[in-house]
């Protein structure tokens, strides 16, 4: 399951960004809802918010470092559902964005909540931040359950 969540995160991902290059200028804006939300193509050469622009190998190799990663914690651990959730969103997330860098030298971004002025960002961006969170949190949970069963073991 991991790896086909991942695989259709990717497909959309690369998707989305095929067809925002494909039908927009660089640097035009489209809006979705008026001084909120709107779909403005721009291209990132560095990470979030623009930071590491020059770090475009230090980039491409956190990348792969952290597809190692989600690869080999799948293989050693066989993760329950949600678990197996956030690793694929956020393996899915990492190829897209990957893909980007090593073939272009810049990630497409288009998302971009004016409301807030929140940087432009893509759908590779959101999946890592949610398989992140649903990691988090899994992991949170998992503390939590551990505790309750030592404490019940020790009653």
């Amino acid at each position: 399951m991991l790896y086909i969540l991942a695989l259709l995160v990717f497909a959309a991902d690369q998707g989305i960004k095929w067809l925002v290059q494909t039908h927009m200028v660089q640097g035009e804006s489209i809006p979705i809802w008026p001084s909120v939300l709107e779909i403005q193509y721009i291209r990132n050469p560095g990470a979030a918010w623009g930071i590491l622009q020059q770090a475009h190998w230090l980039l491409v190799l956190v990348a792969l470092a952290v597809i190692a990663a989600v690869v080999w914690i799948e293989r050693k651990y066989r993760p329950k559902f949600w678990v197996t959730v956030g690793l694929a969103l956020v393996l899915g997330g990492a190829l897209g964005n990957l893909c980007d860098r090593v073939f272009a030298g810049t990630v497409v971004d288009y998302v971009y909540i004016e409301a807030i002025n929140f940087p432009v960002f893509n759908l590779a961006d959101t999946c890592i931040d949610v398989g992140v969170v649903l990691l988090l949190w899994r992991s949170f949970r998992a503390d939590k359950s551990v505790k309750q069963n030592t404490e019940d073991v020790t009653k």
